[in-house]
């Protein structure tokens, strides 16, 4: 990146999203142990991931439409008020009822969330540089988020049992006192993302106009999504990553506690699994910031083997009982996912036009989120009868096999690059619609 307002974007939005990463990994290595002492099994806690997962499928699209036509800013505020307040509810969580409930705000918050804030980065960058390289810019975005995931793990994992010896009170008792801890965390980001993030170029006519225009951004969605035959096989490839991702959240600490135990007081062990994690993503992000155009095949071929070292690591981890093993595959996992993640938006981000990325994104989110409630529902249920390693090998055969995708994608890119895309789509202008002669390009 050279020195301009470009960088300073980036650095300001990465602050921002590297602190909501914080938020977000304070409460992940012990989610599933707090879960489980509360009383919910491995069956429900899939069956609630399910639910969480169809609500963002159902909302997915009018929301990002809504961002398109009302302003990213908004909808970013509101996602982040619903996902304080899932997590919230998960702190006093004892039982079906307020796991629902759960499952209930944080699908609307991440519904919300997911094509805002990136849409608006992205859109701001392309305003202040046209024809910028997005691929050093979000590599520099990864790592602060990798940084706020490596401080969030070590720190969440390490409070329960820095905190036993205090008797904690009711809900902040055993793991409850990382999810308090990243509830205050969210709070925090919702009031630097009030201050921070400003759109200078707003849709006319207030939000009437905006939720007006949805249908017609969604329906140029879907047909893009046709149109523009990368797309379609990143698509596949953002389903396998939520099916992965589920997986791992779910199934990695109730395998590690057959080697650690589930105990707060002995939660350093997932202490520093999470912080390898961490520290696998950041090394990752580092790298593909340094290294990542020199790959060999470009950003398909990149994507296309950090996905198979990234299931490959899966399966390992699955079958492994040693606390090394544990570390080192655990560690490979979230480098492959690291590795996979800049290569994957930055193609995607350069296929899709700019007036429709919100929507866009969202429709990628929603696959993403299909994937995750195709996956843990019935995996859930396989961990249940038949232990969390057999539903991990299962998930891991799947994400080996999507590496494919990216084959099929690095064959199209020639054939269909952004700026051949099909034009006659209709196009916002100032919060309506009008039918355009080209579409504006990302």
């Amino acid at each position: 990146m050279t020195p301009g307002p470009t960088r300073a974007l980036t650095y300001r939005y990465a602050f921002l999203v590297g602190l909501l990463e914080l938020a977000i990994a304070v409460p992940m290595p012990v989610l599933v142990l707090h879960m489980t002492g509360r009383g919910l099994d491995l069956a429900l806690i899939g069956l609630v991931f399910t639910i969480r997962a169809v609500l963002v499928v159902l909302l997915e699209l009018p929301t990002g439409g809504l961002a398109d036509a009302i302003g990213r800013r908004p909808v970013a505020l509101a996602s982040q008020l619903f996902t304080a307040a899932s997590f919230l509810a998960l702190l006093f969580v004892t039982g079906p009822a307020v796991a629902l409930l759960y499952a209930l705000l944080q699908g609307i918050g991440a519904a919300l969330h997911s094509g805002a804030l990136d849409a608006w980065y992205v859109d701001e960058l392309k305003r202040l540089e046209e024809g910028v390289e997005l691929q050093p810019h979000l590599a520099a975005v990864n790592v602060f988020q990798a940084s706020g995931m490596l401080l969030g793990t070590a720190l969440g994992g390490l409070l329960p049992s820095l905190t036993a010896r205090f008797d904690m009170p009711y809900p902040l008792d055993a793991f409850g006192v990382a999810l308090g801890a990243g509830v205050a965390l969210r709070a925090l980001v919702w009031l630097l993302t009030f201050v921070l993030m400003r759109e200078p170029v707003k849709p006319q006519g207030g939000e009437p106009a905006g939720v007006g225009a949805v249908p017609a951004i969604l329906r140029d969605a879907f047909g893009l999504t046709r149109s523009i035959p990368q797309v379609r096989w990143l698509l596949v490839a953002a389903g396998a990553s939520g099916l992965a991702m589920v997986s791992v959240e779910t199934f990695w600490q109730p395998i590690a506690a057959f080697t650690f135990g589930d105990d707060a007081e002995a939660s350093l062990p997932f202490g520093v699994l999470g912080t390898l994690s961490g520290l696998a993503l950041l090394g990752g992000s580092l790298a593909v910031m340094r290294w990542g155009k020199r790959f060999p095949g470009g950003p398909a071929a990149l994507a296309g083997v950090s996905t198979l070292v990234r299931g490959g690591a899966m399966l390992l981890f699955a079958l492994t009982s040693g606390s090394v093993g544990l570390a080192v595959t655990f560690a490979l996992v979230y480098f492959g996912l690291a590795t996979s993640n800049v290569p994957h938006y930055s193609l995607m981000h350069d296929a899709i036009p700019s007036a429709r990325r919100s929507s866009m994104m969202s429709v990628h989110s929603l696959v993403f989120f299909g994937g995750i409630a195709l996956a843990s529902g019935p995996l859930g249920w396989l961990a249940t009868q038949s232990g969390p390693r057999l539903a991990l090998a299962i998930a891991a055969g799947l994400t080996i096999v999507a590496s494919l995708a990216y084959v099929a994608v690095a064959r199209l890119l020639p054939a269909a690059r952004p700026e051949e895309a099909p034009a006659a789509a209709p196009e916002v202008v100032g919060g309506g619609v009008a039918t355009a002669g080209t579409a504006e390009e990302a």
